[in-house]
């Protein structure tokens, strides 16, 4: 008798690096995308977007869009914080009056990296408090008081925060090594009644070959052991723009690898997909997304958004 497989459902979470008034119809184009599931029914196929609006980039420019649609608001906000401002005298962020009214024409869920929770946070909290959202903080910015300003700001919201692997590998004792301690760690700052999951994007090593990050399924398989918490995918960071023509592939692997016997490893997918002012090299097409999604739904359940009444305007508008 074949082995029932627990935790079938696979949330999928597409689009683009960051969002700009170019690339955001393709988001909604995201929404409008179907798939067959198991029982032979015709379902929206992505569960929720990426709307993205400060980069984490490891150099800093103001060259337009390289660092995100939000970075002048964002800095203007944090000069008024470091001033002694607070959320009243900061400007609303634009990624967010983008994401109210996505959220409020399509239903989806949102993922957005947090670089400045203080900053950020507060103001999804303004205008976001009853949308659905996933924050993630980004791997170059791996300490646990992040993580924990992020809870103190959402606690009241069922929001999930995203904890991505640090980029390093480090010496390993007691069975870890320093990044799997280090992104479990992570996670204790947060109480455990509040909706965490870890993201799996490769590491930096020497021995990365053509990957951009090499993937570590294995250290995936002991954070979700030891942490009894969800694990999702990020194959764009992994496979990066050496090994494009592999992403699909790739991905589809990953979501057949098993955690045990009857269990499987990833729980979600956080994949770039479309264009972007930032690493559009690593994006794949709308077109490889939709066989990612075909062929993926032959052995995986999708989650698909939630229904409901679509709204037309933006409570986010005029925001300050």
């Amino acid at each position: 008798m074949e082995q029932k497989m627990k935790n079938t459902e696979v949330t999928l979470i597409a689009g683009p690096c960051s969002i700009s008034e170019k690339n955001i119809g393709e988001v909604y184009t995201l929404s409008e995308m179907e798939v067959k599931n198991s029982l032979g029914e015709t379902q929206r196929a992505v569960t929720g977007v990426r709307i993205v609006g400060v980069k984490s980039r490891t150099s800093y420019t103001e060259k337009e869009g390289a660092m995100g649609i939000d970075r002048e608001v964002f800095v203007n906000n944090m000069r008024s914080y470091a001033q002694g401002g607070g959320i009243r005298d900061m400007k609303m962020l634009p990624s967010i009056q983008m994401t109210d009214e996505f959220i409020r024409k399509t239903g989806m869920i949102v993922a957005t990296e947090i670089v400045a929770p203080l900053i950020q946070v507060p103001l999804c909290d303004k205008v976001l408090k009853d949308h659905e959202l996933l924050l993630w903080t980004p791997a170059v910015l791996q300490i646990g008081w992040n993580l924990m300003e992020m809870y103190e700001c959402s606690k009241s919201n069922a929001w999930k925060l995203g904890i991505k692997n640090p980029k390093w590998v480090g010496k390993e004792s007691d069975g870890l090594n320093s990044m799997e301690k280090t992104w479990l760690g992570i996670g204790t700052y947060v109480p455990q009644i509040h909706d965490i999951l870890y993201i799996h994007r490769g590491v930096d090593v020497a021995e990365s070959g053509p990957y951009r990050n090499l993937p570590v399924h294995e250290s995936a398989k002991k954070v979700k052991k030891l942490s009894g918490k969800q694990m999702y995918f990020d194959p764009s960071h992994t496979l990066g723009p050496k090994m494009k023509d592999k992403i699909v592939e790739g991905t589809l692997e990953a979501m057949r690898m098993k955690l045990s016997d009857d269990e499987y490893l990833y729980d979600g997918i956080l994949i770039e997909a479309g264009t972007s002012q930032t690493d559009t090299e690593q994006h794949i097409t709308h077109a490889e997304l939709q066989d990612l999604i075909n062929k993926l739904a032959k052995f995986r359940d999708i989650v698909p958004p939630k229904e409901h009444k679509k709204v037309l305007s933006s409570s986010a508008s005029g925001s300050k």
